[in-house]
């Protein structure tokens, strides 16, 4: 049926050859809109990859992200991360309660989490070989293959439903369904794909690290982990192959 300009037209994503694999190129999009826009309660946040902590701290209380601060109080230096939505609570018009913590208290958290997680790592090793069975499980070729076929028939039947245009837009509705059900299956793919590779970087360190972690490294905190929420008596650490640890601090 040819196209004149008028009658919409559907296609089958991925029926040319990608220039970059599908999976790496939504890693790199994802990145990029992290960095890009810290969003939290629909506030834009400026990212930072200056310190490995920038971006990952956040308010158990309001949501907010945290941001470094340094400090000079009478000529006593020292550097504080605090609640954006408190530092800026005049345009935030958040009354966060949330309190400040020491640079130097949240690292040595961040140390504790991760021996925690070390010192635990005949139970853990064992739980996250698991998680990678349990993400390599679905078939996702067959998934997408099934997809191509149904794909194909609705444009089969497209090209038979002429001048019709009611039948045109049923099939034409189904065709987009079909390929936003593919999407979904490769980006889903892609996540597990990223977080099996997630899971196998902090097997790696659990099993290859010798003994227990004496000082804060920016080099570990960006290979293993998530997210870092700010309670009032404690850090909720998440690592980035998905499990948490609690750290009174």
């Amino acid at each position: 049926m040819a196209n004149n300009g008028l009658a919409p037209k559907y296609y089958v994503e991925g029926s040319h050859e990608a220039i970059i694999a599908k999976d790496v190129y939504l890693r790199v999009q994802a990145e990029i809109a992290r960095r890009a826009n810290i969003l939290t309660d629909g506030k834009k946040r400026i990212y930072s990859s200056r310190y490995a902590l920038s971006s990952l701290v956040f308010c158990g209380h309001c949501g907010d992200i945290f941001r470094r601060i340094k400090w000079n109080n009478r000529g006593c230096k020292s550097t504080v991360w605090r609640c954006v939505s408190r530092v800026l609570k005049k345009s935030s018009g958040i009354d966060c309660p949330a309190r400040t913590i020491h640079e130097e208290d949240l690292q040595e958290a961040v140390v504790m989490a991760i021996n925690d997680a070390w010192s635990r790592r005949d139970y853990l090793l064992p739980v996250l070989q698991e998680n990678i069975r349990s993400v390599l499980n679905e078939d996702t070729e067959e998934q997408l293959a099934e997809i191509d076929v149904a794909v194909k028939a609705k444009q089969e039947e497209l090209l038979k439903a002429g001048k019709n245009q009611t039948m045109i837009d049923e099939i034409g509705d189904a065709i987009i369904s079909l390929r936003q059900e593919r999407q979904d299956i490769l980006t889903k793919a892609a996540k597990n794909t990223e977080l099996k590779e997630r899971i196998d970087d902090l097997s790696a360190f659990l099993d290859g690290q010798n003994a227990a972690v004496t000082e804060h490294s920016e080099t570990l905190v960006r290979r293993l982990i998530e997210k870092i929420t700010v309670h009032d008596e404690k850090l909720t650490v998440e690592f980035k192959s998905g499990f948490t640890i609690d750290v009174e601090a």
